[in-house]
């Protein structure tokens, strides 16, 4: 019976382990995806206009690259807080940056596991969003693929909102800021 109690200890041992090793926000690194201090992509993307941008085109400045959708309450509930951020901070002067800009990227055009559209008119669900939730900021692009977008992809997102903060030289200096914790930390950076 003891040596059962012990084999069974250790199998609840290994088995804990491996739940931390995948959850990897426990370990306070992350094992898939961009960190703190890696460079950020560069992307083109284009502007509900048809207007195509990149991300290198803001260089120099101070970037909140923000994922989101219209579908998504959490984000549409967070939308109001970035608003203010920006509106608060847009014409700040900054130690280093020229300025400070905000990237949305739209995860519109949501299809199923067959490819079928699951969101009938993607494109005006996110320009009615963008209008609504007051997102004054000329940085919005989409690839209308949803979860398939290959900035999802190159961005490793996987649920949003998620959002990066990229320095004028194009790091990654913060990830995931909400609330207060956004406002403080480009705040801080403020002159």
């Amino acid at each position: 019976m003891k040596k059962s109690t012990t084999t069974l200890f250790i199998a609840s041992l290994v088995l804990c382990f491996s739940f931390i090793a995948k959850d990897s926000r426990l370990l306070g690194t992350q094992a898939e995806g961009l960190n703190i201090g890696d460079k950020a992509p560069d992307f083109t993307i284009q502007s509900p206009e048809g207007r195509e941008f990149s991300l290198s085109d803001s260089r120099g400045k101070l970037i909140l690259l923000d994922f989101w959708a219209s579908w998504c309450g959490p984000c549409r509930k967070d939308n109001p807080n970035i608003v203010s951020v920006y509106n608060k901070l847009h014409q700040a002067a900054f130690k280093t940056a020229d300025g400070f800009e905000v990237i949305s990227i739209s995860l519109d055009g949501l299809t199923d596991r067959r490819e079928n559209q699951k969101q009938e008119n993607a494109k005006s669900d996110w320009t009615e969003a963008i209008e609504k939730d007051g997102l004054v900021w000329k940085g919005h692009g989409s690839e209308l693929k949803g979860w398939n977008a290959e900035i999802a992809k190159t961005y490793h997102i996987n649920s949003i909102p998620s959002n990066f903060l990229i320095d004028e030289k194009g790091i990654i200096i913060a990830k995931n800021l909400e609330g207060p914790a956004l406002y403080a930390t480009i705040k801080r950076l403020a002159e």
